[in-house]
């Protein structure tokens, strides 16, 4: 196994290797779904990013706020859910997850 940043998550690639649908490409594609103020913000609920790889879950929110600037307040609460499970945004991501962001709500 390749040697790791410190604090980068590894995680198993999500499509088995012998998968013919696997892409083959130097860059990511990721579904990102976007909650709360994040989702009023861009004005959708879901984004499909491609991305150089190696790609990190903090390489995804650097896009967003690259190209929806007004999320920059938010960048520092964004709790991240790779494949609807919650990981540090240090976490290194693969094509074909799914990426949330997500951002603190309240209520009563």
């Amino acid at each position: 196994m390749a040697d790791l940043a410190a604090g980068t998550v590894a995680r198993p690639h999500s499509m088995p290797d012998d998968d013919p649908t696997a892409s083959t490409v130097e860059g990511v594609e990721l579904r990102v779904l976007l909650f709360s103020v994040l989702r009023e913000i861009v004005g959708t609920g879901e984004l499909r990013l491609q991305l150089r790889a190696p790609v990190r879950g903090e390489d995804v929110l650097g896009r967003l706020v690259a190209e929806y600037p007004a999320t920059e307040t938010y960048r520092s609460v964004v709790r991240l859910a790779v494949n609807r499970v919650y990981a540090p945004l240090l976490t290194e991501l693969c094509d074909g997850d799914e990426v949330a962001l997500i951002t603190p709500v309240s209520g009563g």
